[in-house]
């Protein structure tokens, strides 16, 4: 049996397919493969204890709504009780890393475990910060989301600045480490929170890397078949429909396609609070039969694997994007906005086409590039796929993984039994 991993990472991660609850079941699946026993924590509308295919699910029941890290100052203390009762008697060291925002439940399982002499070692991987993110909505709001939709916009970033980043802010500052996939992250953290915060650099997959070949071949998704016309490249989205995403931007750089003449099928796939908005919109740009919004599906890659060009024109992202590394892994030519983390994954010309974040024009420019250009859409797809299988594999990803534990005195069972023991960081 393997040493125990404890994740903290929010909400069920069995109930949504994508997002952060995505990067949680990637980060227990690489935590078995390096060698590991992971535990996730999490909360829910009801208490339970689960075997899963990438660990043993710990849900502890909260009162409060909604069951997102903006309340985590509510929900953190439930969390950090379940650990408590899961560690027991065990007088074993511990390692608790701390997903997206929820770093202060970890430290403060981590605490509570001190008291009674267990050693705890303290990770957390944040991805953006809460400020960053509702900015990015704000940002991205645009005339057809509605009034509405910006009311509940700044009256989150209110609630960000009051409550939420502070706490945010003391989970970072406590861990013994923060494991960044990003420059951007980490300068975005630095900006938000101080100087103070030990970063170490580390990589990252999707959960796809784990659970599918990149030579399968799937059955085509039902809604591919109705896209006309049928000879035109497809073009797959797969993203959540919130205003940061910038789904409205490649709504508009759609129709400009197809005022100009520039066949193309497009497929966007996602669900999230503006997706009627967005299917009232595509109905009003007169998209008709050559687009598709599908909502929410059990697995988007299928998706992917039948995509020529992956757009993604997000407005914010903080880090980088885990449906970009699907669709490199797919094999599909990336069109990507240039913003945050995604230029440190893809180059542009190279292993993407980039274009300028909320700029629907120069998006329809790099599209309609992509699209004229088979040769230039094979070239781009098969170095994305290189630089996938480089940096983002399940291997990859298990392998740093094992390494950043270990540097940090917590190394595998297998490691940690051998005769020399790894060395652990300093602080």
């Amino acid at each position: 049996m393997g040493r125990t991993v404890i994740f903290v990472g929010g909400r069920d991660p069995m109930l949504f397919p994508g997002g952060l609850e995505s990067f949680v079941r990637a980060h227990g699946r690489a935590a078995l493969r390096a060698g590991y026993e992971p535990h996730h924590f999490c909360v829910g509308t009801n208490a339970r204890v689960e075997a899963t295919s990438f660990g043993m699910l710990h849900v502890a029941k909260s009162p409060y709504r909604p069951l997102r890290g903006i309340l985590v100052a509510a929900h953190g203390r439930r969390v950090a009780e379940a650990i408590d009762r899961f560690v027991g008697a065990s007088r074993q060291p511990h390692l608790i890393h701390s997903l997206g925002p929820w770093a202060s439940a970890g430290v403060d399982a981590a605490r509570r475990l001190a008291r009674r002499g267990i050693d705890c070692i303290t990770v957390a991987t944040p991805y953006s910060t809460f400020e960053h993110e509702t900015l990015g909505k704000l940002r991205g709001h645009a005339r057809a989301h509605g009034r509405w939709t910006g009311l509940k916009l700044r009256c989150e970033l209110a609630w960000v600045r009051l409550a939420a980043a502070p706490c945010e802010g003391r989970g970072l500052r406590q861990s013994r480490r923060v494991l960044a996939n990003y420059g951007s992250v980490e300068a975005i953290v630095r900006a938000a929170h101080g100087d103070a915060i030990r970063f170490d650099r580390i990589t990252y997959a999707s959960e796809t890397a784990f659970t599918h070949a990149d030579d399968e071949t799937p059955v085509a998704p039902a809604p591919l078949a109705g896209l006309a016309p049928a000879s035109a490249p497809l073009i797959v989205a797969v993203s959540r429909h919130d205003a940061r995403k910038g789904v409205h931007v490649l709504l508009c750089a759609l129709a400009r396609l197809r005022e100009r003449g520039v066949a193309f099928r497009a497929c966007l796939v996602g669900g999230g609070p503006l997706l009627e908005r967005h299917r009232t919109l595509a109905a009003a740009l007169d998209l008709g039969a050559s687009t598709v919004l599908t909502g929410r599906v059990p697995d988007p890659y299928a998706y992917l694997k039948f995509a020529d060009i992956f757009a993604l024109p997000s407005i914010e992202e903080g880090s980088g994007s885990l449906s970009l590394l699907e669709a490199m892994q797919a094999g599909a030519a990336p069109v990507v906005s240039r913003v945050d983390g995604i230029p440190e994954d893809v180059a542009d010309g190279e292993s993407a086409l980039m274009a300028a974040p909320g700029d629907a024009e120069d998006l329809a420019r790099a599209l309609g590039r992509a699209l004229g250009d088979a040769a230039l859409r094979s070239r781009i797809a098969r170095q994305a796929h290189a630089v996938y299988r480089a940096r983002f594999s399940a291997d990859a990803f298990a392998a740093a993984l094992r390494d950043a534990y270990s540097r940090l005195g917590f190394p595998p069972a297998d490691a940690a039994n051998a005769s020399e023991p790894a060395a652990a960081m300093p602080g």
